[in-house]
């Protein structure tokens, strides 16, 4: 099938159907059965139309051996009355009819073999027609098996790739986390270390530090006793 043919089935399947190159075997199947179903009507039209044909060349057939018939009988009644000319004229149209005759004939027989003919074309068209429907259920079923286990791959590659990109995400968002925990231990050694201050810290360095502990306790022992001496009375 030449590209100009593959178009047209494809208009006569789905007129409306985008010329895409996504072409629905279903609808090319549908259209490919309508197109047989057409011929065979048109094999039964032609058959009917020949059988009539045939039946008009029988009547006309019985009309042309009946005049020779007629002829033949009206040349021996001459004859026996001595009439050659009659009888003449007789034979005359005896063999004109024959001629239609022999005519009818050939063309009944000839209406005969394309009778034959177009039976078994028919009859062949018939068969063709129901292997066709056959095999077009079968294709029909295996596109549409076909096409939902398409459409379960194409679902399980779309799932497989948003595990993934879930997978990469919480990839990415550990490797992120990991690399700030790495940045506050790094701080932290350095505060440690003494190579970073700590501005949270208070001023000086650790002796300072505890120094400044001891005197705070010192000075809150000292206030204790002032307060206890106070809330004890003096004896009498």
């Amino acid at each position: 099938m030449n590209f100009i043919a593959r178009l047209q089935a494809i208009f006569g399947a789905k007129v409306n159907q985008a010329l895409d190159g996504v072409e629905d075997p279903r609808a090319s199947l549908d259209y490919s059965l309508t197109r047989l179903q057409a011929s065979l009507r048109q094999i039964s039209d032609s058959l009917v139309e020949v059988s009539t044909a045939r039946r008009t060349l029988e009547a006309q057939r019985g009309q042309a051996q009946k005049a020779v018939d007629q002829a033949e009988e009206q040349a021996r009644q001459a004859v026996r009355l001595g009439r050659e000319d009659l009888a003449t004229r007789a034979l005359e149209r005896k063999a004109a009819a024959q001629e239609r005759l022999n005519s009818l004939n050939g063309n009944i027989a000839s209406l005969d073999a394309q009778v034959e003919s177009l039976k078994t074309s028919q009859a062949n068209m018939r068969q063709k027609i129901e292997l066709f429907q056959a095999k077009k259920e079968e294709l029909k079923a295996l596109y549409d098996s076909s096409r939902a286990q398409l459409q379960v791959k194409e679902a399980a590659t779309g799932i497989s790739k948003d595990l993934a990109d879930a997978g990469h995400a919480i990839a990415r968002a550990e490797a992120r986390i990991q690399a700030m925990q790495s940045r506050v231990e790094a701080i932290d050694d350095l505060i440690a270390t003494g190579a970073l201050d700590d501005t949270l810290a208070p001023d000086g360095d650790d002796i300072d530090r505890e120094l400044a502990r001891l005197t705070r306790a010192a000075t809150i022992e000292s206030d204790l006793k002032r307060l206890r001496a106070e809330a004890t009375p003096e004896p009498a």
